[in-house]
């Protein structure tokens, strides 16, 4: 890393740092008082500095940062959220510009957050996705993130397993797909239901999570965060449950030819893929 590079990582890891000293309490989720142990600190950071490193690494202007969550290994999935990482922000280099949920009710809000902050959610793997989309697309992804159509897309009503097409409720993975293809239609789309039914988003295939009738009664699963009833009546007599997850939003970019390359992050290794290998490295995400 040149000496500007040290210097800048020094600069982000400060601000980050007395970020966390005046919300230390509020680690995790921020709605319970569960401190922020030295390790989980220690860790975020950790993930935090090497994903810097690597973008730093790169030409890239903006990439779509995964993080894992809770485990969803019952879903077949590994990543379960993601937000839009710029290099030149106003909040400074790499800031992360995602739909939140905070405190596990039915609504969101839109955040810009540095990187380690990002992973300090007590994941179940301290693991970063960093894709990167062809540069034209970047392009695209900068004016947007620039532009009113941030706010214009978000619906404030939040579920976590919301239908793709539900004009009543997003998710964080939701709200990002539908600025994504708002930016690549260059103008064409100022309001969510425009994004929803654009060409564009024909090619899109939902995950579909399969969740019991007995799961959603003895599971613990009546949350506020949480709703079905934006899912047609015969998909929830089947328990099955179309919505929109990391896996998802990145196949779509790769099959669509927008995607550049991934890369995976974790404590000790980082690992890229792209060409012909992006369709099999779809299977860990």
């Amino acid at each position: 890393m040149t000496r500007s590079g040290r210097r800048q990582l020094r600069i982000v890891l400060l601000g980050a740092f007395l970020t966390l000293l005046a919300t230390v309490a509020w680690a995790g989720t921020a709605c319970t008082e569960k401190p922020l142990t030295p390790e989980g600190l220690a860790n975020a950071s950790r993930l935090g500095v090497k994903v810097f490193e690597t973008l730093e690494r790169s030409s890239a202007q903006v990439v779509i940062l995964g993080r894992v969550g809770t485990d969803l290994s019952k879903y077949g999935l590994r990543f379960s959220h993601v937000g839009f990482a710029i290099r030149e922000h106003s909040q400074g280099r790499w800031t992360v510009i995602h739909l939140l949920n905070r405190c596990g009710t039915d609504v969101s809000g839109l955040y810009d957050e540095g990187l380690i902050h990002f992973f300090l959610d007590d994941p179940f793997a301290y693991e970063a996705l960093i894709a990167v989309p062809s540069p034209g697309v970047q392009q695209d992804l900068v004016s947007a993130l620039r532009s009113p159509l941030v706010w214009r897309l978000h619906q404030p009503r939040y579920n976590t397993i919301a239908h793709p097409q539900s004009p009543d409720f997003q998710n964080s993975n939701q709200w990002l797909l539908e600025l994504t293809v708002a930016a690549l239609a260059k103008g064409a789309v100022h309001h969510r239901s425009e994004a929803q039914h654009h060409p564009l988003m024909q090619s899109y295939q939902p995950e579909t999570i399969r969740i019991d009738r007995l799961t959603r009664i003895g599971g613990g699963l009546f949350k506020a965060n949480l709703t079905f009833t934006d899912h047609p009546l015969a998909d929830r007599l089947k328990g099955e449950y179309q919505t929109v997850t990391v896996r998802s939003v990145i196949r779509f970019l790769q099959r669509s030819g927008w995607l550049e390359r991934m890369q995976f992050v974790d404590l000790n290794t980082t690992r890229s893929v792209a060409g012909a290998d992006l369709e099999q490295a779809l299977g860990r995400l």
